[in-house]
């Protein structure tokens, strides 16, 4: 099933079951595309250490063969999307199963056909980090005509039936960064006001379109916030730097900047310096800065003073989630059709904490 953002309140920690078919194989047709590599769980380097304990047992789909799971990220030019192949990698090896991935390179028609291309050699679930969440459609919708179930990762697809989607709370995100503006602004001003650069991330991704909707539905609500500008960060540094060097030009006032991740927050930042209106942190012209994902980049700003916060999440172990829910549809047990891992603030005051510790810093399990 399909997850939009009208449909957010049936998001949840535990999530809205769906009933768990069968897994039915595909029969084995050609070979791998250009961009595809066939590994099983058990030669996985790149996990981290909590996957070092022995793998489970080698998980069955319900014709009694091993599972053999297709992954088809949307590319690895980011440090997130690298987190989130270790994290399939980490839970393939601990559920057993057999792995094949492609790398789109962040060509939506490519994903498509490597994952049209798994799907022939009988995978039995298949698992999307979708570029585009309309793309991506026939795709999802080849896996159901041939019965096969499809976790989407990350990020959506806006048709087929997928059977879990496993993501951040988006939506709730994008709030969170509007409310960190909102009070730092208040601390700044005594009241919630000033002018605000929203660095919307890659369109088409149903990770951007959420997140800008709860940035934007919350920043709403502070009428003396003006957002100055709204321009396309695409997740990319060098065009949050194109971006935010024009806008820099143009408004001589700038408050505060919300980058939709961590790159465009980078990128921007670049920015800032470049044009020499870089003032550190507790100086009346600092212009704040948070984005979102935890990159290594991102908590070494933050630890220099050139980033304030980000709002970070965990891809390795939201990916590992997703594939425990292949195991649990395996076995014929029912899986959330949402499920929201949760997000965690990270600024000066607690990026050394226990609580950060806990959550878990990954981007230095990582290597790009």
């Amino acid at each position: 099933m399909a997850w939009n953002s009208e449909r957010f309140d049936r998001w949840s920690k535990v999530g809205a079951s769906t009933g768990a078919l069968a897994l039915c194989a595909a029969a084995a047709l050609s070979g791998c595309s250009k961009s595809e590599t066939s590994t099983t769980a058990s030669t996985d380097a790149g996990a981290s250490a909590a996957a070092s304990a022995a793998p489970a047992a080698a998980a069955s789909d319900a014709g009694g063969g091993k599972v053999k799971v297709g992954f088809s990220v949307s590319t690895l030019n980011n440090a997130f999307f690298v987190g989130l192949k270790s994290g399939v990698e980490k839970g393939a090896k601990a559920q057993g199963f057999d792995l094949v991935q492609t790398n789109a390179n962040g060509d939506a028609q490519q994903q498509v056909n490597d994952a049209i291309n798994l799907l022939s050699q009988g995978v039995t679930a298949l698992v999307l980090n979708p570029i585009d969440s309309k793309a991506i459609i026939p795709a999802v919708e080849k896996a159901n005509a041939m019965g096969i179930p499809v976790f989407t990762l990350d990020r959506g697809s806006d048709g087929g039936k997928v059977t879990s989607f496993v993501a951040s709370d988006n939506v709730a995100l994008g709030a969170t960064g509007a409310k960190w503006i909102a009070d730092q602004l208040t601390k700044r001003y005594g009241s919630a006001k000033g002018n605000v650069v929203d660095l919307i991330g890659l369109v088409g991704t149903t990770a951007a379109t959420d997140r800008e909707k709860g940035f934007s539905d919350a920043i709403a609500k502070y009428p003396d916030i003006k957002v100055v500008a709204r321009q396309e960060g695409a997740f990319d540094q060098e065009k949050s730097l194109n971006a935010m060097t024009n806008i820099l030009q143009k408004y001589p006032q700038i408050d505060a900047v919300f980058g939709a991740n961590d790159d465009n927050t980078v990128g921007a930042e670049k920015a800032i310096d470049n044009s020499g209106r870089y003032k550190p942190l507790g100086d009346k012209d600092h212009i704040m800065v948070i984005g979102a994902d935890g990159t290594a980049q991102a908590l070494s700003a933050i630890r220099a003073g050139k980033q304030d916060a980000t709002i970070s999440q965990n891809p390795i172990e939201m990916a590992a989630k997703a594939l425990s829910f292949i195991a649990d549809y395996s076995a014929k047990k029912s899986v959330p059709a949402n499920y929201a891992w949760p997000t965690l603030l990270i600024d000066k005051s607690n990026i050394d904490s226990d609580e950060t510790k806990k959550y878990g810093l990954w981007s230095e399990q990582v290597s790009q």
